[in-house]
């Protein structure tokens, strides 16, 4: 297995990774993109109580914009619940917790994810111009809420990455003795949707990563003569495209996924060995 990134866009409203994944079936693509869903941690508030609340939303309307803040997340010194010694009751090793306090004094005040504020400076909000509440004068927003790690099967709201997705490594083949006049070239260019050809001198050309946009419409295949255009794809090779939320680097995303697939690999491994296996000849 083999993993290039050759496109990165990063700045403070998105975190975008684009790689290939070479030398692996669909199955091992498929379940890195799962485990990336649904199996890697990340933290999110899980418990609110309100002190004061004099805004227009209901107490479960705020909490549950605060539970869809992205936090940033530490995974080393942060348990899961499940795994943490006091059993999920909550504690400094599996909770975070942070506070809110606005004051509407001289006037109409906007709440923002910037307003909340963590005992443990490590975990905060991925961004700080999140809207959570308007408050009119002379009114406030009070409340205290916990953060914990927790995993996309049982809640979206743990998901460490927006989104994740995949295609076939595309491959087209061009016999250009069959494209010969300029129309049909033309008609070629400006059918494909994501700008793939070009037209050097009479010749019809793939442009420079070309690959980066296809997405295997087979729409140039159709339009050209036939035979002219082969579309199609490498088998163990694929494009992947990863959409960070900002709760962890999508580099250790990736690196938790394979971490998390080679403990199941481990422990199917285990299991194998303590089946016993029973062989039965059969006599016609």
């Amino acid at each position: 297995m083999n993993i290039t990134v050759f496109e990165r866009v990063q700045n403070e409203n998105i975190d975008i990774v684009r790689f290939i994944l070479d030398g692996v079936g669909i199955e091992l693509a498929n379940a890195l993109r799962r485990i990336v869903l649904t199996e890697v941690p990340s933290m999110a508030i899980t418990e609110v109580l309100f002190v004061e609340n004099d805004s227009v939303l209901y107490d479960e309307m705020i909490a549950h914009r605060l539970g869809l803040i992205p936090l940033t997340t530490d995974l080393k010194n942060y348990n899961l619940p499940e795994e943490c010694s006091c059993g999920g009751q909550g504690c400094t090793l599996c909770q975070a917790q942070f506070m809110c306090e606005v004051h509407a004094e001289g006037g109409e005040l906007n709440v923002y994810s910037r307003d909340l504020e963590c005992l443990d400076p490590k975990i905060h909000p991925v961004t700080g111009n999140i809207l959570l509440a308007k408050l009119a004068k002379n009114s406030s927003l009070v409340f205290e809420a916990y953060a914990q790690l927790g995993k996309g099967e049982d809640h979206a709201k743990f998901q460490p990455i927006c989104a994740i997705g995949y295609k076939y490594y595309p491959e087209i083949k061009i016999a250009a003795e069959k494209i010969k006049d300029e129309e049909t070239i033309q008609t070629v260019i400006n059918k494909c949707h994501h700008k793939c050809y070009r037209n050097n001198v009479g010749k019809l050309e793939l442009v420079e990563d070309w690959w980066k946009n296809c997405t295997l419409c087979e729409v140039c295949q159709k339009m050209a003569p036939e035979g002219a255009i082969k579309v199609g794809f490498i088998p163990n090779r694929f494009v992947f495209t990863v959409e960070g939320t900002g709760a962890l680097p999508i580099k250790d995303v990736l690196n938790k996924a394979i971490e998390i697939f080679l403990a199941k690999v481990d422990e199917f491994d285990e299991q194998l060995k303590k089946v016993k296996i029973f062989s039965k000849s059969i006599i016609a």
